[in-house]
């Protein structure tokens, strides 16, 4: 027989994080992270304790439907952006935002025929070295997405690799700041534990 696991949800500890979080910043904007279908629980099982964020940050396009059919309105972010290109026909119908961390998904965008431009999050690998163009690419893949008429909005975003460790974020703030310095746009770089460990000098907007 399988084995019997027991996981159980408590609303009101999720809805305690979110509160908590925005007291550490109270200027920025905060985002639900919910990957991996709420860790295999159910988004929907976690949604309502949620839904007073400023918007759900997700991985996957059919969590990305299942959110708009339990009625929120608000930004979705796909956290991994587009992976082929009718992945945007999508993101049009859904009104999603969507990362761009490499130059397949541009070329995708350029290539795309829409009457509506997408809001997408330009993402720098500023030392986590997972996802995202590094500090040297990093301006002439904004100067590519800018000309798009595709495109509307564009943020900027990174991700840190040791905002829970003895390294901190000093690091990778530096090189953020220094890259993205003059152009308009809004950022988003706090992860939880920078948004709690890290108070002091952040330049954030939605915590991702």
């Amino acid at each position: 027989m399988p084995r019997p696991i027991l996981a159980t949800v408590h609303p009101s500890a999720l809805q305690h994080n979110l509160a908590r979080t925005r007291r550490a910043a109270p200027d920025a904007k905060a985002w639900a992270v919910v990957k991996a279908n709420a860790y295999g629980h159910g988004i929907e099982r976690v949604y309502e304790s949620l839904r007073s964020a400023d918007g759900f940050a997700l991985l996957d396009l059919d969590e990305a439907q299942r959110v708009r059919n339990l009625g929120w309105r608000g930004p979705i972010l796909l956290l991994e952006g587009v992976f082929e290109a009718r992945d945007l026909e999508l993101c049009s119908r859904l009104d999603l935002w969507h990362a761009v961390h490499c130059d397949e998904q541009i070329d995708m965008l350029a290539s795309h025929k829409t009457n509506v431009p997408h809001r997408v999050f330009l993402k720098m690998n500023s030392g986590m070295n997972r996802l995202g163009f590094t500090p040297e690419r990093f301006r002439s893949a904004w100067s590519r997405l800018n000309a798009l008429p595709q495109v509307d909005e564009i943020s900027f975003m990174t991700h840190f690799s040791d905002a829970d460790g003895p390294r901190g974020i000093g690091h990778q703030i530096r090189v953020f700041n220094q890259v993205t310095r003059d152009l308009p746009g809004e950022r988003s770089v706090s992860n939880s534990a920078a948004t709690l460990r890290h108070t002091q000098g952040r330049c954030s907007r939605p915590d991702q």
